[in-house]
């Protein structure tokens, strides 16, 4: 009996066993199920022991309780001190191995931290491991200082990422230019950091958004913060800092030059241009210099075919000369009349009943014949004289109207051939036409506002910005404790108020630089707390120091 019974069973056996070796041989990870929301965490009892002290150059394995995956490691991973050779950090099923690189040498008495950042995460969920790191020391024991804080972004005051703050035993100025750091760590998306296990000792301080990776401020479109004077650790606090993150001000240079149509020579700068000369072989020819956002734009208008020179020279005494060639004057003419750039012939477009109308048009005017230009107000299309008619004096490429405008009354503006000249001498052949629809004041808000606490020593320029991007208004001011102006029929929205400290009452705001040891233009952006509405007037009374708003949540932020 017993014999039957085993030869009945033999093949279940066979069956089960078969299927126990196929789970033994492709350990794969779960698949299904909720979802995960923990990060994988290190089995101490299987991997290098965790801050050691007299520490000798070894393998490194760290051990984790689930299935893992090792991204990013060039930029997530970082030992500080940092090590001179390439780091060697791979994957072997759960466990995580780095090994020195080979020729390193370890400091004598130094405490080293590997910072794992968000290089390791599990394998289902990508939940990254929390605060990974190793630590250990090459000396008796370990040290325990800590240094942490944030980074801003100077001008915006948004918080900056992918930072490297870093700390020197070498107090030189040079240093950062010269030689790597003693510590550092890397903010964080909300532009926090945290360094560890520093020893006690003065420090200086920098901050570096590390273009080419080589932990040195070497490059002049590196963005960098600072502290003036070296900071102080023991072991009596930890420390706290906040550091303004700029570019500094490149010197100004000529980057590219296009003189490929008649009547324009456009110089391509590295930034706005500011504090340059420019010069040129005059024989007659007229000109007309446009400063653009970073560029120089040239008018020019000549009928003599010859060649001639450009000389542009910066505060620096580095000088550029751009050759200007000569060009088909009737052809560039007779391909490219005088003409307006924003016009919506298909529509009436809707203006604020307190703005003026504005004209954009391809070249530079030069006069304007008002009694070829005709203001028609209602469908009866009855003449009304503008209060105001001009072209700009900045870059002479708009005309501005202004007139007493009516709620919701249709307007159009003619310009019959021969009103408008240009820097050419060409006048409009055909009329320009728009019409106009002024929209209800109801659909605006009003908003007297109020900025105080301003030191009556110093001047400021205040504006006013609605959606956080958006330039509404600025105004100067000087001398005093408080700011009032009043903005009347505005969009509705969200509206801030951004104050910079003018410390040199030039009218901008103005960068830092290190090696002055001046730091950038201080900033403040004060956000209204309600909402301007329609046919609504806001009172909005701000201070300049008042604290900054609290943080948002991840739910607030969304």
């Amino acid at each position: 009996m017993l014999k039957t019974m085993n030869r009945n069973i033999f093949p279940f056996l066979i069956l089960l066993m078969a299927g126990l070796l196929s789970q033994c041989a492709s350990p794969l990870p779960p698949t299904g199920g909720a979802e995960d929301t923990i990060p994988p965490k290190v089995v101490a009892e299987e991997s290098t022991p965790n801050f050691q002290t007299n520490f000798e150059k070894q393998r490194i394995d760290l051990e984790f309780n689930e299935w893992i995956v090792l991204e990013d490691v060039f930029n997530q991973v970082i030992v500080s001190p940092p090590l001179e050779g390439k780091l060697d950090v791979t994957l072997r099923g759960k466990t995580v191995r780095f090994n020195f690189p080979e020729g390193d040498t370890l400091r004598a008495n130094t405490t080293y931290t590997i910072n794992f950042g968000e290089a390791v995460k599990d394998l289902t969920e990508k939940n990254p491991a929390e605060d990974l790191r190793f630590v250990f020391s090459t000396g008796d024991e370990l040290d325990s200082l800590r240094l942490q804080g944030q980074i801003f972004d100077a001008f915006a005051g948004t918080p900056e990422p992918e930072v490297l703050v870093m700390l020197y035993e070498n107090l030189a100025d040079t240093v950062v230019r010269t030689e790597r750091p003693f510590y550092f760590g890397k903010t964080d998306e909300k532009g926090k950091f945290r360094i560890d296990n520093i020893r006690e000792g003065d420090f200086k301080i920098f901050a570096l958004k590390d273009v080419n990776f080589n932990y040195l401020y070497d490059l002049e479109n590196e963005e960098i913060g600072f502290l003036a004077a070296p900071i102080r650790l023991d072991s009596s606090q930890n420390a706290r800092i906040e550091l303004r993150l700029f570019t500094e001000e490149l010197p100004l240079s000529l980057k590219e030059e296009d003189t490929r149509r008649y009547g324009q020579a456009v110089l391509k700068l590295n930034r706005k241009p500011r504090d340059y000369q420019l010069t040129y072989d005059d024989f007659g020819q007229k000109l007309r210099i446009n400063e653009m956002a970073d560029s120089i734009k040239v008018w020019y208008d000549t009928e003599q075919q010859e060649y001639w020179k450009i000389y542009f020279q910066t505060d620096s005494s580095s000088s550029d000369t751009v050759q200007v060639r000569p060009l088909d004057r009737a052809a560039y003419l007779s391909e490219h009349p005088l003409e307006c750039t924003n016009l919506n012939a298909s529509s009436p477009k809707s203006i604020n009943p307190i703005k003026q109308i504005k004209l954009n048009f391809n070249h530079p005017l030069t006069l304007i014949d008002t009694s070829l230009l005709l203001l028609l107000e209602d469908t009866l299309k009855t003449a009304v004289t503008p209060t105001f008619v001009e072209i700009d004096s900045s870059l002479g490429q708009q005309l501005s109207l202004r007139f007493p405008w009516k709620e919701s009354m249709l307007y159009e503006v003619q310009l019959l051939p021969g009103a408008l000249t240009d820097f050419f001498g060409q006048t409009n052949e055909d009329t320009i036409q728009q019409n106009y629809i002024v929209e209800q004041r109801t659909r605006f808000g009003n908003l007297n506002l109020t900025v105080n606490d301003l030191d009556s020593s110093k001047a400021y320029v205040i504006q006013l910005i609605f959606k956080k991007d958006q330039l509404v208004e600025e105004s100067r001011t000087f001398g005093v404790s408080q700011f009032n102006q009043q903005y009347r029929l505005l969009a509705p929205g969200d509206y801030s108020v951004q104050v910079i400290t003018d410390l040199n009452n030039n009218g901008r705001w103005d960068t830092g630089d290190y090696d002055e040891k001046r730091q950038p233009e201080p900033v403040r952006l004060l956000p209204l707390e309600q909402q301007l509405r329609a046919n609504w007037e806001v009172d909005a009374e701000l201070s300049l120091n008042a604290p900054p708003p609290p943080e948002k949540t991840e739910e607030e932020q969304k």
